[in-house]
């Protein structure tokens, strides 16, 4: 059966390509202001990620996300990316807020997290409970849960630790 993706009140309508257009517009924000978000997350965690790879994974996820957004408005049955969507978004914004708050400082990516990402997320989960069976709904959630744990994941191997060699080499010892 081929979805008709402008059948009325539907959940999977034209609203979710804003998840591919914000995540653009998030990418910016995160790649160019302030220290950007690869220098911050270096100085906050002391990983090293270099700005080209930081842009080709975002490419990568930016694409990826275009594709569920266009299979989720051609297929009906796959109206569940849309609250996995959803998750990700939400805890993506909520992770900038607590980045901020946790170090006091500016997490780029804050400003279109707090306006755009937590509200699209939270209104996608609101909105795919009404359509979604109760169990796929939360097995989308999950979804969007391990999603982010296996972005946080795959961000180890592009990173490498930074070591402080201030005094490495020197003849200096500590007793």
């Amino acid at each position: 059966m081929t979805y008709q993706p402008d059948q009325g009140d539907v959940l999977n309508g034209p609203w979710i390509w804003l998840f591919p257009a914000s995540y653009a517009v998030h990418i910016a924000e995160e790649g160019l202001a302030g220290e950007r978000f690869y220098h911050w997350i270096h100085r906050v965690v002391g990983r090293e990620v270099g700005g080209c790879t930081f842009l080709a994974v975002n490419l990568a996820y930016e694409t990826a996300m275009g594709a569920a957004v266009w299979r989720a408005r051609n297929r009906a049955d796959f109206g569940w990316i849309v609250a996995t969507m959803g998750t990700i978004t939400a805890m993506n914004g909520v992770g900038h807020v607590a980045g901020s708050v946790a170090t006091r400082s500016y997490s780029p990516g804050l400003v279109s997290g707090i306006s755009v990402w937590t509200p699209l997320g939270l209104f996608a989960v609101v909105r795919a409970r009404r359509f979604l069976p109760r169990a796929v709904w939360r097995r989308s959630i999950a979804a969007g849960v391990a999603i982010n744990a296996g972005i946080g994941l795959l961000a180890l191997p592009l990173s490498h630790k930074v070591v402080n060699r201030i005094g490495a080499g020197s003849g200096e010892s500590i007793t």
